[in-house]
């Protein structure tokens, strides 16, 4: 009877042991060892700031532009001088990539370089990036909202389809990076 028992109790044991195993563990994932971090983004998310729905910009010979009618899309903004100096062409160059990058989900996003002196881009740097939109802001109205640590030419910015600026990068991005956060941003969105 007792060379019996010993097997049962052996198995019972290893059975036990088998369904405390993924407890034990787990407890030692993150009490011992505790999770690193978690952030993914690379961007920088900012207090997330709504434009109003009044907001309005204008085109390059000075048409209003009610800023409502971008909504619907993600906005990629960066702010510069017209003259565009090396610093804007890499946001710019950085822009497109990223919009490209997103393949068949590209349509989702808009780009738009808010030029800050009024000045319009020589005609070549207008066709090396065709397809952004040039708007000025002539009262300061989308660039107050933006939320900066120092001049506002330094970042590009994130702007979600509802009229919330979410995020922003470096002026001089990492362009696979960049385009891995708005991969997630459009992936996990259902807007836009």
């Amino acid at each position: 009877m007792q060379n019996e028992e010993k097997p049962n109790r052996t198995k019972l044991i290893l059975v036990m042991a088998i369904f405390a195993l993924p407890v034990i563990a787990s407890y030692l994932a993150y009490f011992v060892w505790p999770p690193q971090g978690g952030v993914r983004n690379y961007g920088t998310l900012v207090k997330p700031e709504t434009l109003p729905e009044s907001l309005a910009v204008a085109a390059l010979d000075g048409s209003a532009v009610a800023l409502k009618s971008l909504r619907g899309k993600w906005l990629i903004v960066q702010v510069d001088v017209g003259a565009c100096p090396r610093e804007c062409e890499q946001k710019l160059y950085a822009m497109r990539q990223v919009r490209l990058m997103q393949g068949r989900e590209r349509d989702r996003v808009q780009r738009i370089w808010v030029i800050e002196d009024g000045r319009a881009p020589s005609t070549a740097l207008k066709q090396e990036y065709e397809g952004t939109e040039l708007l000025m802001d002539p009262a300061h109205a989308l660039l107050g909202k933006l939320s900066v640590d120092g001049d506002v030419k330094q970042y590009i910015y994130m702007i979600d389809p509802l009229g919330n600026v979410m995020m922003r990068w470096p002026g001089n991005p990492d362009i696979k990076r960049m385009h891995q956060d708005v991969e997630r941003l459009l992936k996990a969105s259902q807007i836009g």
